[in-house]
């Protein structure tokens, strides 16, 4: 018997979205991000020898020469603590360590020359659960102030912001950035790890077993920097390829294998609006999907960072959209409360995940699958926080089959976005999130596999 479709058609709305940390990037736990970033600051002064790094020396003469962004660098921490009473006049990094922008980038300065740590909460007080995103976490509630939406939306801000990212991710490809491999190859850390990647118990292999390790007997497993164990790809065989196209019937869910789209990333779905022009950067080929359908899932900070077609087809156009750093919906930050009175986003970036798709760095691509009852579709991959870039391994005009690498994320949050046309009704296989957004049942807890059956479109 065929397995149970989930119909959906149209695009997947939410009026809100519940207080959640979307893919474990920072604790949810808000004492545990106080913990760390006080810990962090603390340590980045007391290691600063009066000299930043020229990205992070040119970014502060940037600011300090424009009085507008000036301002705004300053009220952004000040504006939690005098504006809102408790327990929103305390930012993340609890009371006095980061107060100012020249202390925030002394901290930023200490993080660019580290790789992301592993913390084990089991040795108090400074193990404060996964930090995926510190940069982040030093900004979680700034970013989602008046000042810091401004801030963030400046170009030129997202210039120098874009060159420090780069200047890390340059870092993160060297040697000296696989000493913090050693907690997240630590006996706790490929557990959890392994645990993401089985599924929620679906398997039971090992980090080892799961994953492409360059030298099992080596240091770190053989991986030599932050970014090759960030994007490790899996072994072969763990995640086989659901309905290849040179099959004539697919024997499981009893249709053409070409009309069964796969998971294009190691995800778990989420609920979202969206605005197809701006996520799309006014492509003109935008409007084609109009009416049509949208599905977004998130990437865990434990996942699978490679993206690979859900369909086989053309690959008809690519693009890098720079887009902005950091900037959150002024409506879903502390800001939220002037106009609505609701609770703010005790992790800005959460709320703003349509607006992040619309307005973060992301990478485009269009394929025009073989099977005409698809047709074109687009994929956005949308950079969160930190993300260093996006990465094709593909090229315009390359035919591509069900399943082949389409190219992967260097190191930061991420989610990615598939947009069908209209008249494209899919059957999702498995079920979307129609929950109750309060409470963060819009997503999903267990990701869906890569590579594994996601839809079958209705002929």
């Amino acid at each position: 018997m065929a397995p149970p479709f989930h119909r959906q058609t149209g695009c997947l709305q939410a009026s809100e979205i519940g207080s959640r940390t979307l893919g474990d990037w920072l604790p949810s736990n808000k004492t545990a991000i106080q913990h760390w970033v006080n810990t962090k600051a603390s340590e980045a002064k007391r290691c600063h020898n009066g000299t930043l790094e020229p990205v992070i020396q040119d970014f502060k003469q940037a600011i300090e020469s424009d009085p507008v962004l000036s301002r705004y660098a300053d009220q952004m921490f000040v504006e939690v603590p005098n504006k809102y009473k408790a327990p929103y006049n305390e930012t993340p990094v609890g009371n006095p360590e980061l107060r100012n922008f020249s202390d925030f980038l002394i901290l930023l300065d200490h993080i660019i020359h580290e790789g992301p740590g592993w913390f084990d909460k089991r040795s108090p007080p400074t193990a404060n659960d996964l930090i995926g995103f510190p940069i982040t976490a030093a900004l979680d509630w700034p970013l989602g102030t008046i000042a810091g939406h401004e801030f963030f939306l400046s170009p030129v801000v997202s210039h120098h912001i874009g060159r420090v990212l780069d200047f890390w991710a340059l870092y993160l490809g060297t040697p000296p950035s696989a000493s913090v491999l050693a907690g997240w190859l630590s006996p706790e850390g490929k557990d959890q790890i392994a645990a993401a990647g089985n599924l929620g118990g679906k398997t039971n292999y090992t980090f080892e077993q799961l994953f492409c390790c360059p030298n099992t007997s080596a240091p770190y497993l053989g991986y030599k920097t932050w970014d090759q164990y960030f994007v490790r790809e899996f072994n072969p065989g763990i995640r086989p390829i659901a309905a290849p196209d040179n099959q004539t019937f697919d024997p499981e869910y009893h249709v053409d294998p070409t009309l069964i789209i796969d998971n294009a990333c190691e995800s778990a779905p989420l609920q979202q609006p969206y605005s197809l022009t701006n996520m799309l950067n006014f492509h003109p080929l935008a409007n084609t999907f109009v009416g049509g359908t949208v599905y977004q899932a998130y990437l865990s900070t434990l996942s699978y960072h490679r993206w690979h077609a859900p369909v086989s087809g053309r690959i008809v156009h690519i693009e890098n959209v720079p887009g902005t750093y950091y900037s959150g919906n002024l409506f879903t930050g502390l800001a939220e409360t002037s106009y609505t009175g609701q609770a703010p986003d005790d992790s800005a970036p959460n709320y703003s995940q349509p607006y992040i798709s619309a307005v973060a760095t992301r990478g485009i691509v269009y394929i025009q699958a073989r099977n005409p009852a698809i047709g074109l579709m687009a994929i956005v991959f949308v950079g969160m926080g930190e993300v260093s870039s996006c990465e094709f391994t593909v090229d315009v005009g390359q035919e591509v089959n069900k399943g082949d690498q389409l190219g992967m994320f260097h190191f930061g949050g991420s989610t990615h976005v598939m947009v069908f046309q209209p008249g494209v009704e899919l059957d999702f296989v498995k079920p979307i999130p129609h929950g109750d957004v309060a409470s963060g049942s819009f997503l999903s807890e267990t990701n869906f596999a890569v590579r594994s059956a996601l839809a079958v479109v209705r002929t």
